[in-house]
């Protein structure tokens, strides 16, 4: 892919698996030799995002639960806005609880952004799109009967063939509204639950000292650069800048079913969001890529935190409790500008988290 996709320059690396606009059925069947070095996995697998796509479908989609033992390292790590687990028992336990819920269940494969390597790890960010009707109990109610459809991403560290951090974002905002069930009341009652692991929360103030925060003065000529820099836009609230990084036809898909076009319909989505924590402050935790049939495409795991108000995205909330909210943006870039976008968070969790302050 021609570097004029993007507005920075991205290092030479082993081509991969593209997965955008390619059925699932061949991205079962990879053909070729294996691309770049994968030192301890498993011989099948022809690259990182080969692998992913893969272990992902055989455990969602084949059922192939037991294959988490295999994929997954004994005290895994995962993180995700409903809570910390870490232990592959738990992963097991969860999976069979999911999938107990949707016997239908199916996933699309969107995008996967990589960086690392087999000797450092492999980390990869897998956007997706998850098909399923709702024919058992979840944590969310009694079973529906009706179909669902949400966005999920999940960052990943693989090494030696197992994944032993991942950070789980799913749109569970958009499963509730489409189960028939209101957002705020689920949360409410999860949130009188016990809770497993939290975050702790230091909310930043967005001052230094008496002034301002000063914005991002880094170099901008990488993807970590350029990121650090777009997301500079939301903390400075200067979004007028997003008109230099966005095409003017931008397209966007955030959580909760919500879908944008145009600079300023995407501009309101930010605005809605930081609406309900107008103190917020962005920072970004990572960035990854992957040079894809239509453009490149990058991954970026951010954390919002910030105090709630009322209003906004997140609707009539009680005020002054801290959030922190573990999202995902993965985009789209031609002609050098953001053409399409993904941003996924789990609203429910966030408003658990919320409720339970």
């Amino acid at each position: 892919m021609p570097q004029t996709h993007t507005p920075f320059a991205l290092p030479e690396r082993p081509p991969v698996t593209r997965i955008r606009h390619a059925r699932t059925a061949d991205l079962l069947r990879p053909q070729g030799p294996r691309t770049q070095p994968m030192a301890g996995f498993e011989d099948k697998f022809v690259d990182i995002v080969d692998y992913i796509v893969r272990i992902t479908h055989e455990i969602w989609v084949d059922r192939a639960i037991g294959y988490i033992y295999d994929t997954y390292d004994a005290n895994c790590v995962v993180y995700s806005a409903l809570g910390t687990i870490r232990s592959v028992e738990d992963v097991v336990a969860n999976t069979l609880q999911a999938v107990s819920a949707s016997g239908d269940g199916e996933s699309h494969h969107l995008n996967v952004g990589w960086s690392g390597d087999d000797e450092e790890g492999f980390y990869t960010s897998h956007l997706g799109f998850a098909y399923a009707t709702n024919t058992g109990p979840t944590i969310f109610g009694p079973a529906t009967g009706r179909r669902t459809g949400r966005f999920f991403v999940a960052d990943c560290i693989t090494k030696d063939n197992r994944i032993h951090t991942e950070w789980l974002m799913r749109d569970n905002g958009a499963a509730v509204r489409q189960m028939g069930f209101d957002p705020h009341e689920v949360a409410r009652r999860l949130a009188e639950a016990p809770a497993l692991e939290q975050p702790t929360l230091a909310v930043p103030t967005r001052l230094n000292g008496q002034a301002v925060r000063d914005p991002y003065a880094g170099p901008i000529d990488t993807a970590q650069g350029w990121i650090e820099h777009h997301f500079d836009a939301w903390n400075t609230r200067r979004f007028d800048h997003l008109a230099h990084h966005y095409a003017p036809g931008v397209i966007a898909h955030w959580c909760g079913g919500r879908t944008a076009q145009g600079l300023r319909n995407v501009t309101a989505l930010i605005l809605q969001l930081l609406a309900s924590l107008p103190t917020g402050t962005i920072r970004v935790e990572h960035v990854s890529w992957a040079e894809e049939s239509d453009g490149t495409i990058v991954a970026a795991r951010w954390t919002l935190e910030g105090w709630t108000r009322p209003g906004g995205m997140l609707g009539n909330v009680p005020a002054g409790r801290p959030a922190a909210i573990m999202g995902s943006t993965h985009f789209r870039f031609v002609n050098r500008s953001i053409v399409e976008e993904w941003t996924v968070f789990d609203e429910i969790g966030t408003l658990v988290q919320i409720y339970r302050a």
